[in-house]
């Protein structure tokens, strides 16, 4: 190619300016041509990368190269620009100003593209049922706050502004700030221990109290309140602090040992191995029937005592989501109740029986 036309180009528009604009030419033509470059760049690259990141599942790469064929033309320029600068017919100290104010831009520029980058990816976890911690809403106003002082420690430290008296007044009035939200404050250390322990994450069922008054999927954790949606959809906003203190449950976190518990009765007169055998068998079909059952685990019949008016039995069947609990045991006890009445397996009603005795006469009285 021959580059002749473009050096007599270059030269007619060089004569062409003024000369005092002559020294700006080759900075402006530059950036220009950086900019030309991002552009066939997002053009071609990023939008090959975004039809790749497509074809698979996963959200995340979808997410960051959306962001960067956002922001990549600017940030070309803005890098263009500050290595340019040197070139102008400036002091050097209005140079050194210029070069603040653009990395000043370019630092804020990419706060805020990392602000938004991790917010979109707490909402995709908040959305997904094996979320993590990323989801909540606490992690996000964390990530988001240091971001934030992060980037504006890096743009008072391009003009010079020393950030350390800045944390030493903080120092100085964090007991009068302690004190007016002392309230607030368990609430959200808590939601940072819960968060950072991976006790909870959002998707999670757990059950609170020793005797389970609560119990629902977690929805979000705040800064202030985690929110629990309960299966009617009820949503419980239970306070960070009073969350920790509790005895939870997270059934979600379990091992894959999780069971339903049946308890029904028969009559005295049942042979208790043939129940056991019917009870067995059926609880076996159902696993074929009843999306929910680990067939692979095998049911439990145990004999639990001799009652007053029947015999108890509790059988024991393995589930996979603890939170199906209710419209498992539903269903078996229907079909345990229509195996019986099929096999002519007595369950009694309760009943005490009552023996009158007559009192005995005494001796006659004595006149």
């Amino acid at each position: 190619m021959d580059l002749s036309l473009f050096q007599d180009l270059y030269s007619l528009l060089a004569h062409s300016l003024p000369r005092w604009l002559r020294p700006y030419l080759d900075p402006t033509l530059t950036v220009l041509l950086a900019a030309a470059i991002a552009v066939v760049a997002r053009l071609t690259v990023l939008r090959w990368l975004q039809r790749l990141s497509a074809r698979n599942a996963i959200p995340y790469d979808d997410i960051v190269v959306d962001a960067l064929k956002r922001r990549a033309i600017a940030w070309t320029v803005l890098g263009t620009i500050f290595a340019q600068l040197e070139a102008l017919p400036w002091r050097p100290r209005s140079i050194t100003i210029a070069q603040n104010v653009v990395a000043a831009m370019l630092i804020i520029s990419v706060t805020l593209a990392l602000v938004g980058l991790v917010s979109r990816l707490a909402t995709v976890n908040a959305r997904a049922a094996d979320a993590g911690v990323g989801g909540t809403t606490l992690v996000r106003y964390i990530s988001t706050a240091l971001l934030v002082i992060v980037g504006m420690v890096a743009v008072l430290a391009l003009f010079g502004i020393s950030v350390v008296p800045m944390f030493t007044a903080l120092g100085v009035g964090g007991l009068a700030v302690a004190l007016a939200f002392q309230d607030t404050l368990p609430n959200v250390f808590s939601g940072v221990n819960l968060t950072l322990a991976r006790q909870i994450r959002v998707g999670d069922y757990i059950e609170l109290g020793e005797t389970g008054e609560l119990e629902g999927f977690v929805a979000d954790v705040g800064w202030r309140a985690t929110t629990l949606r309960t299966l009617v959809g009820t949503q419980i906003f239970i306070p960070n602090k009073k969350l920790a203190e509790s005895v939870m449950v997270n059934y979600s976190r379990s091992d894959t040992g999780m069971f339903v518990t049946l308890e029904f009765i028969v009559d005295h007169d049942e042979d208790p191995e043939r129940i056991e055998t019917l009870v067995l068998d059926e609880l076996v079909r159902a696993a074929a029937d009843i999306p929910g059952l680990r067939g692979e685990e095998p049911p439990l019949v145990r004999f639990k005592a001799f009652a007053e008016s029947a015999l108890q039995f509790k059988a024991y069947v393995a589930i996979r989501n603890f939170q199906d609990r209710f419209l498992i045991t539903h269903t078996l006890m229907k079909r345990l109740h229509r195996r019986f009445k099929a096999e002519q397996v007595v369950v009694p009603v309760p009943q005490r029986a009552v023996r009158m005795v007559s009192p005995t006469p005494g001796p006659a009285a004595t006149p």
